[in-house]
């Protein structure tokens, strides 16, 4: 369990660093903090939502998938409706960097979470 958090953990940082890079690369001088803070949200958010999927539904990946979706769909809203306002941050690069982070986590979740099914198959 702790192995597969750790690797998660991996992934997540590579694919935030590529997000910040690359919308840093993109972005306007002004939009690179919201492109950072973005793609800093959307890990932490992963990374802990992982943990927590891994802790609290363990053999029950479908479900805790399904939670996460949730989770990151709120996210997202919170973001856009509370964050972006109080905080001052450019809406377009912040939300982009996020949905990113996300979406690209989202998409290596499921071979983490299916490691104990593949051997029990076996």
């Amino acid at each position: 369990m702790i192995r597969r958090g750790m690797l998660f953990l991996v992934w997540v940082v590579a694919v935030t660093l590529l997000v910040v890079w690359m919308g840093a690369r993109l972005a306007g001088p002004a939009a690179r903090t919201g492109v950072a803070m973005g793609a800093g949200i959307g890990s932490v958010f992963q990374v802990l939502s992982f943990w927590m999927m891994l802790a609290l539904f363990p053999g029950r990946q479908l479900l805790a998938f399904g939670l996460g979706m949730v989770g990151r769909f709120g996210l997202v809203a919170v973001v856009a409706l509370l964050v972006l306002p109080v905080a001052g941050l450019p809406a377009a690069p912040t939300l982009f960097a996020l949905v990113a982070v996300l979406f690209a986590t989202t998409l290596l979740e499921p071979l983490f979470l299916a490691a104990d099914t593949r051997k029990k198959l076996r």
